[in-house]
This record gives C-alpha cells, structure tokens and sequence, in this order.
C-alpha cells in the first residue's frame, strides 16, 4: 500500500484533488486527440468517461 503523503497541497475551490494514473501512450494519445475533438481538456475528458463508466448499469 502506498504511504500517505504529508505534503500540504492547495486546496482547489472546486473540491477536485489530484491523482495519478498510468496509461499506455497510445491510449494517452487517444484521449488527448477525443478531448480535442470534443473541444474539452483531457482531464474533462476522463473524469467525464470515469462518471460514466462507474454509474450502475440499468438492468
């Protein structure tokens, strides 16, 4: 398990926290090229397909 960090970060005022995430590069590319294509920034991207991905699936 990975140790707590005991760095203070600037709080942002909209609640989000940072996270780090590896990926393969070409999915990295995929979502740098999506985002765009979608006029968003990839951070808005992948939160928004994270959302999606974790919303209960409707039986």
């Amino acid at each position: 398990m990975a140790k707590a960090s005991k760095k203070k970060t600037k709080a942002r005022r909209d609640g989000r926290r940072a996270a780090l995430y590896y990926m393969k590069p070409d999915i990295i590319e995929a979502v740098k090229e999506a985002a765009a294509a979608n006029d968003q920034k990839a951070w808005q991207f992948v939160e928004q397909a994270v959302i999606k991905a974790l919303k209960p699936k409707k039986a």
